[in-house]
């Protein structure tokens, strides 16, 4: 088999179309710098912990009226 031939065998393959545009469309996208990566994990993360006290809070507070109530 020729290597044309193998080329249109290859493109031929279930989801080899897929790779192929999905690997152009990353080759596309504007990839964030590393500065910008730890910056957004930071404030993701601070954001996270904001969220777990208030949520903790909240269900402390809950758990103390629904003792009050009982």
């Amino acid at each position: 088999m020729s290597v044309e031939g193998v080329r249109q065998a290859v493109r031929r393959l279930p989801g080899s179309r897929f790779a192929r545009d999905a690997y152009s469309e990353l080759r596309k996208a504007q990839w964030p710098t590393p500065q910008q990566t730890a910056r957004l994990t930071g404030l993701v993360v601070l954001i996270s912990l904001l969220m777990a006290i208030v949520l903790g809070l909240a269900d402390l507070a809950f758990d103390r009226l629904f003792e009050l109530v009982t």
